[in-house]
């Protein structure tokens, strides 16, 4: 996978772009909320036109006695008997009213305020709504009429009891409503009758306390001629509104709940399926082209006919060329010195007819110098092979275990007669230090090292060996003193890259540095170039992997 941390990946962004489709549920809770809003006041507005008509109905009807007048009584006249059957018994009337209330526990803690008037409940009966209470309050604050009771909602479980209280918080609506029980209920029906009878009809909304239903109320005043006698409260629950509120919240909340949960699903699987195609192109284009430039795997070309698949198949086509130049370039040196060879051969074998013909001391200098520019051409054209002919020899050799120490002590030997009077000084552990390769190529990998370090070393200065083992590594290093290296030391290593001034280029091609970091590679090691601390040379540093003593021991 790519090291790209996640907040910037593509993966952090299609996760940024999907939160987007939060806006889908919101959109549905915004609709709900209005909905719920507009049922309210539909509610609240035919609470109010009931008020109106049942206190309309009940206005200007001679037939109902909505308030008791006293019989005036004469002292003087004499009082007419009164049959017991004729005899009315208010209290009798009152218990059986009490009886065949539609709301008895309200009915019966009002005491002796409720003196219904049957033809009042009568009219009132006729047109009593479901989860609706009637209230007829004449001047005198007696209850002259009682219909219709109010419910609460039916008990739910505590699945239903949460989505219910869940829903309900995200519908609740800021209102003036008042929070009450069934006894501050009560009178805050008194409450706006009396208001109702001063000619102020008002409205109402009431909570109950556990907040499980809501009730609407409105009271308006009955008029007989020009006075009013009375008032009429309409009490309606609010219980199926909020059902019906509840239920839309609940189908537009879950649909857009679930298309939302499908579409953001759905956006991620994507995202990772392109992140996931994507690393996996990277991986490859980072394993076909090693840290030298050339091609040395393929990019495999990912299935599907979208941008990404095209992509993949451009890019292996590519990788594909790429390594078709690599080796035309590889065989490009070998080529031009076996092609160069046959015309160099002629040049020298006719140099040599001419010396043998010549009996010119003048021709000879000339001829003499033909020949050491033949010779540095054949030296050149050996060079140029060199690189491609190590590469197939690594392919080819057989790895072995050997003491680094002991091959560096040989070749510093060799160097110290060959480069003398170049002071070469070792410094090296007094163990062994045992690896696996190849030690002729470590050999001439040295013997690179060492030919740049005494081309560029200053005269009467050392050439510093030096061979470190750590827990895991071996590190052989060379410096020495002289000129400054370049900021980019990476195109050293490259092949024909000379820093040489062109006086001292002579017949180097550049490929010493380049043949030591072939077989540092083949060998699992690393190799750099530093200038030293005080500016005063180089250091070439090849780190090498140690082979443990334990498995020498254990084979």
């Amino acid at each position: 996978m790519s090291n790209v941390p996640f907040k910037d990946s593509v993966r952090a962004k299609f996760v940024g772009v999907s939160l987007l489709l939060l806006l889908i549920p919101l959109s549905g809770y915004v609709f709900v909320r209005e909905l719920a809003t507009y049922l309210r006041l539909g509610h609240e507005q035919v609470t109010v036109a009931t008020a109106k008509l049942v206190a309309a109905s009940l206005s200007d009807r001679p037939g109902l006695q909505l308030r008791r007048r006293p019989r005036p009584i004469v002292a003087n006249e004499p009082t007419p008997e009164v049959s017991p059957a004729s005899q009315a018994d208010p209290e009798r009337d009152r218990v059986i009213a009490l009886f065949n209330a539609s709301d008895a526990s309200i009915a019966a803690s009002l005491g002796a305020r409720y003196l219904p008037d049957a033809a009042v409940e009568r009219i009132l009966n006729q047109g009593v709504a479901r989860d609706a209470r009637v209230w007829v309050i004449d001047a005198n604050g007696n209850v002259r009429g009682l219909v219709g009771a109010i419910f609460a909602a039916p008990p739910q479980n505590a699945i239903e009891s949460a989505v219910t209280g869940a829903v309900s918080w995200l519908l609740k609506s800021r209102t003036d409503a008042v929070t009450t029980d069934a006894v501050d209920s009560r009178d805050a029906v008194f409450s706006q009758s009396e208001r109702a009878l001063l000619g102020q009809p008002n409205v109402e909304w009431r909570t109950q306390r556990d907040d499980r239903f809501g009730v609407l109320s409105a009271a308006a005043p009955i008029w007989q001629g020009d006075n009013i006698v009375a008032a009429v409260v309409v009490e309606q629950s609010d219980t199926s509104q909020r059902a019906l509120a509840r239920r839309a919240a609940q189908s537009v909340i879950m649909v857009s709940v679930v298309i939302f949960l499908v579409s953001f699903g759905a956006l991620i699987w994507l995202s990772f399926s392109l992140v996931r195609r994507i690393s996996r192109l990277q991986k490859d284009a980072d394993a076909a082209v090693d840290a030298q430039g050339r091609a040395t795997g393929t990019i495999h070309e990912t299935a599907g006919n979208d941008e990404i698949g095209a992509l993949s198949k451009t890019l292996a086509s590519m990788v594909e060329r790429q390594a078709a130049y690599n080796q035309y370039l590889e065989k490009l040196a070998s080529r031009l010195s076996h092609e160069l060879r046959t015309p160099v051969a002629v040049v020298r074998s006719s140099l040599d007819n001419l010396r043998a013909a010549s009996t010119v001391g003048e021709d000879h200098k000339y001829l003499d110098r033909a020949d050491e520019g033949v010779m540095r051409l054949s030296k050149l054209i050996s060079r140029m092979s060199e690189a491609t002919q190590l590469e197939q020899m690594l392919q080819h050799a057989d790895q072995t275990r050997f003491d680094l120490c002991r091959v560096v002590d040989g070749c510093v030997e060799g160097y110290r007669l060959a480069f003398a009077p170049q002071t070469i000084s070792l410094d090296r552990p007094n163990h062994e230090c045992m690896m696996t390769g190849v030690p002729d190529a470590i050999a001439q990998m040295l013997d690179k090292l060492i030919q740049n370090a005494v081309d560029f070393a200053a005269e009467d200065s050392a050439i510093r060996i030096q061979v470190t083992s750590t827990a895991g590594t071996l590190t052989l290093s060379v410096a020495n003193t002289g000129p400054r290296l370049p900021a980019d030391t990476s195109v050293l290593f490259d092949s024909m890259i000379s820093i040489r001034r062109d006086s001292e280029t002579g017949d180097h091609l550049g490929l010493g540095l380049h043949i030591a970091r072939l077989i540092a590679v083949f060998h699992g090691g690393t190799i750099s170039a530093a200038n030293l601390p005080n500016d005063s040379g180089v250091v070439v540093e090849i780190v090498l992997p140690l082979v443990p003593q334990e498995r020498i021991k254990s084979n």
